[in-house]
């Protein structure tokens, strides 16, 4: 999905068509009907493994068992790490750095230089396979775009993501998986992978083990935060998403006097994680 204004979502692959009234077969015989055709990522990026050593790296399709991606050519943005942090008003941005790196073995080392000059995209395609006979699905588009005049609490999407680099996505459903905001994805010099900053939800326990509400049967999501009230956030491999997410904010008893179609996600820190958005999605979280 698309997420417009962090909450008008719309994941929906953009040749996709429209829905029509249904018309007789007769009437269609004298038309073309050309048919979508969905790019299949994980062949693209088997292809460019070895054979093509012109092409940019890291490669701009690549895949994990579970998910492909797919990134433009040019980057959309190339700012220090201190303007990144100022465009997208990520005060964390910094120490998230420097945890990254800690927590990294030596290959993942970076020299101080390299950390300073960010090439930063706007959206990441990512495309998976239907939960039960692995047919692959279109490709969805994740954003994340700054805040801008037209849109002040910028365009963003959430995601479920692997808390390590291998887990069993969408058979385990949120089990070793963490819900997350999307904020920023970008690439650093001298690292041969894509990176991605990204700010967690915490599960609130409902009143069953599952935690899941025996009204909706949804999980229910809270911002993580610091004890100052800032959000929790992270700099991780782009690979580790698995999944786009759709999130419903939860208002409560009374919806905020400035609530609008731009500030809903801003202005709200209690979610429904929505598992009937799509019928995979809806499989993978109720399957474990």
């Amino acid at each position: 999905m698309d997420q417009r204004g962090n909450d008008d979502e719309d994941f929906s692959d953009p040749g996709e068509d429209k829905e029509h009234e249904p018309v007789g077969a007769d009437y269609l015989s004298g038309y073309s009907t050309p048919t979508h055709r969905i790019p299949n990522y994980f062949a693209i990026s088997a292809s460019l493994l070895g054979t093509m050593p012109s092409t940019p790296k890291p490669y701009r399709t690549f895949t994990t068992p579970t998910t492909g991606f797919h990134l433009a050519t040019k980057p959309s943005l190339q700012l220090t790490a201190d303007e990144a942090a100022v465009a997208y008003q990520l005060p964390d941005l910094e120490d998230a750095f420097a945890t990254f790196f800690t927590n990294r073995d030596a290959c993942f080392q970076a020299p101080q230089h390299a950390i300073t000059k960010l090439q930063i995209w706007h959206k990441v395609h990512v495309q998976q396979f239907s939960y039960h006979n692995k047919i692959l699905l279109s490709p969805q588009t994740l954003h994340a775009i700054p805040p801008s005049t037209a849109n002040p609490h910028s365009r963003y999407n959430s995601i479920i993501i692997s808390v390590c680099s291998q887990s069993d996505w969408p058979r385990d459903g949120l089990v070793g998986h963490a819900v997350s905001q999307l904020r920023m994805i970008f690439h650093l010099a001298h690292l041969d992978l894509f990176l991605m900053y990204v700010q967690h939800f915490n599960i609130v326990p409902q009143s069953n083990p599952t935690n899941v509400s025996p009204a909706t049967g949804m999980h229910l999501l809270r911002q993580a935060v610091q004890g100052n009230g800032q959000c929790i956030g992270e700099v991780i491999p782009l690979t580790h998403i698995r999944s786009p997410a759709h999130l419903v904010p939860n208002f409560g008893r009374e919806a905020h006097s400035r609530l609008t179609c731009l500030s809903s996600y801003k202005l709200s820190n209690v979610f429904w994680l929505n598992k009937y958005w799509m019928k995979d999605f809806y499989y993978a979280l109720s399957s474990a």
